[in-house]
Parts: structure tokens; sequence; C-alpha cells
């Protein structure tokens, strides 16, 4: 369903990319860093299929009832590389995530860039978002350029070009999903657990996918 002006494009995008990593994957995915936003809830129930149960022959399964989400839930804008996670920020309640926010995220994510990756800044930041409209405003296009990061382009309707989509965000809430949190408190010290625990091959992986995806 792609018009051919975005198949063009994503045509174009690969063919640059690839030029970009040549023979040095591993250099690449060093350099790499995404970011992407997610909603986590104090309670998301397991699936059907999550929920079920062993049971005896003849048996017959015990009996659900039907339970909602919790209405409770924070935005987590997380930015990672192939190391693991550099930041993780929490929208605050009855803040609008806007690009004069998204910018100062990114300020951010360059000091941790800075502190937890020692050279990777002079080595070349290689910055992967998607395009959101916080992502792509005017101040966050400024402030992308203030970072000394060089975007990686990422063509419209290309879900598999966002690793946090479909690997790092899908797997957290799997862990999470079916666990009830007693406040915010508790759901972050959660999120945050779930990386702390993760070994750097756990994240290097995902970027060598991203660069065979294109």
């Amino acid at each position: 369903m792609l018009t051919p002006f975005d198949k063009q494009r994503r045509l174009q995008t690969s063919k640059d990319f690839l030029e970009l990593v040549g023979d040095n994957i591993d250099e690449i995915c060093d350099r790499i860093v995404t970011v992407d936003e997610t909603w986590v809830r104090q309670y998301d129930p397991e699936s059907k299929q999550e929920s079920m149960q062993w049971t005896k022959k003849g048996e017959r399964p015990p009996k659900k009832f039907k339970v909602q989400k919790s209405a409770s839930k924070l935005m987590a804008t997380i930015f990672w590389d192939s190391e693991g996670v550099l930041l993780i920020d929490y929208l605050p309640k009855g803040t609008t995530m806007n690009g004069q926010y998204y910018a100062n995220l990114l300020a951010q994510a360059r000091e941790a860039v800075v502190q937890k990756r020692r050279g990777k800044l002079s080595r070349g930041v290689l910055f992967l978002q998607d395009n959101a409209s916080v992502h792509t405003a005017r101040v966050s296009r400024q402030a992308l350029k203030d970072t000394g990061f060089s975007e990686i382009d990422h063509p419209p309707y290309s879900p598999d070009l966002a690793p946090s989509d479909y690997f790092l965000f899908s797997n957290l809430k799997k862990e999470l999903r079916g666990r009830r949190f007693v406040d915010d408190n508790q759901m972050k010290m959660a999120v945050e657990s779930h990386f702390d625990c993760k070994e750097k091959e756990y994240f290097f992986g995902r970027f060598e996918g991203v660069i065979h995806q294109m």
C-alpha cells in the first residue's frame, strides 16, 4: 500500500545505510542510539494464551473473570544503544509530550552518552528515531542538531526499522503483564530492574537485526 515515492525512499535509505555500514557492522552497531515512547501501566492483564494453565485429563479449567487494564499509566521515553539503556524518562502526569519537552530529553540523552559511553560521541553517534510529530517538530530538529548526533533516515511506514517497538517494548511488557504495582514508583523500579539484569548481547543482537532489515 506504499506509494511509489515511499517505496523509492525506502530503497534509497537502505542503499545509503548499507554503503555506510560496508564491512563494519560491529562498529556501526556501536555508534547507533535509538529512542521511542511507550505506555507502562500499573496493571496490564495477561492475554488469554499467557494465562493458560495445565489441567489433568477430564478436569475442567478454572473459571476466569475478565479483568481490565489499569487506568493508571506513565509514558516512558527510553534511549538505548548496543550496550543497554542510556536514559529512561517518565512523563509527569498532567504534562504534554511536545517538541520542547522532547528537545530537553535530547540534551539529557547527549549527557548520558558522555557520562556512560566514553568515546562514543567522538566516534560519531548515529541516531535512529521514527517520524512522530514530537520528533520532527522544529524545536526538536534544532535540539538534535545541537547534540551533534547524525540522524539515520527513517522512511514512513517502516515499523521493521523501529527496534524499540518490536523488541525492547514487547519484551518489557511481556514480563510486566499480569503483575500489579501499588504505585508509580514500584512500576518504575520494575521497568529499570528488567533492563538492569540484561547482558550487553541482549541489546547488541537487536542492532545487528536492524542492519539486516535494511
